[in-house]
């Protein structure tokens, strides 16, 4: 029970209104919030952004994606491997002896007047020229002979349309090929037919000396694998003596081979 004031004391201060009530969330609901939240963000990332597949790394330099080249389908259906390109074309020129691949094939067809055509071989082999022969080839059968070599000149001719023999006699390759005097002779090219026609017509051109070393000069003749010589020997036979092997260089005296085409004329 309180003491009424006397006279003269002054009344006491009036009572503090009553606080508002607190309206701040508790502290749980702050923690609740703070997981809440970042879940829900997740959530929804996953719901509308999942068929995203995200950045892609690039491919390390010099590396081929084989997923994105075109699959050659092999016989079984399955897909191969990529094949390889073919070579590029050569741009060198054909040598002399892959000419010899543009001679036509022989066409030994014998005329009116000749007898079916025999073929034998036929060749030119020289000797050191310190040995001082020299060779002669006869066309009618491909038979060859040799005998002292005297600077070209011989002595037996005995039927021979072809004389090899060595010029200077240096020690290198220096022998040379000719049609014997009173021969018919002459080359049929590499790109013309082989036949008894054009065989008989190039044997009347003539064939003078030619240094068989010397490539050069050998193939601006037109001596080279695949042409043939041709003649008309002192029996009336057409000769073809195809050259189809050559060997030797500008050291090394040259051989020839080839196979021979003989048309004996019939009586």
């Amino acid at each position: 029970m309180s003491t009424p004031a006397g006279p003269g004391t002054p009344p006491p201060p009036p009572p503090y209104p009553p606080s508002p009530p607190r309206t701040d969330p508790p502290r749980w609901a702050w923690w609740v919030g703070g997981i809440a939240i970042p879940l829900v963000g997740i959530l929804v990332t996953v719901a509308f952004g999942g068929k995203d597949s995200g950045p892609v790394a690039a491919p390390a330099p010099g590396t081929v994606d084989s997923a994105t080249q075109p699959a050659s389908p092999s016989p079984s259906g399955m897909p191969s491997s990529k094949e390889p390109e073919p070579p590029a074309p050569s741009d060198e020129a054909p040598s002399a002896s892959a000419s010899a691949s543009a001679s036509p094939a022989a066409d030994l067809t014998a005329p009116d007047g000749y007898a079916k055509a025999l073929s034998t071989m036929w060749g030119l082999a020289p000797v050191p020229c310190t040995q001082h022969e020299q060779q002669l080839i006869d066309l009618d059968d491909g038979t060859s002979r040799t005998e002292d070599e005297n600077n070209g000149a011989v002595q037996e001719p005995g039927g021979a349309e072809l004389l090899y023999w060595p010029d200077t006699c240096t020690g290198l390759g220096d022998y040379q090929l000719r049609a014997l005097p009173n021969t018919r002779v002459g080359l049929l090219r590499v790109d013309a037919p082989k036949s008894f026609d054009s065989c008989r017509a190039a044997a009347g051109t003539g064939f003078g000396a030619l240094a068989l070393s010397e490539r050069n000069d050998r193939e601006d003749r037109g001596f080279v694998e695949g042409a043939a010589l041709c003649s008309v020997t002192d029996k009336g036979t057409v000769a073809m003596a195809v050259i189809e092997h050559i060997s030797g260089d500008a050291v090394d005296d040259v051989s020839v081979s080839g196979p021979l085409h003989v048309w004996a004329a019939t009586p």
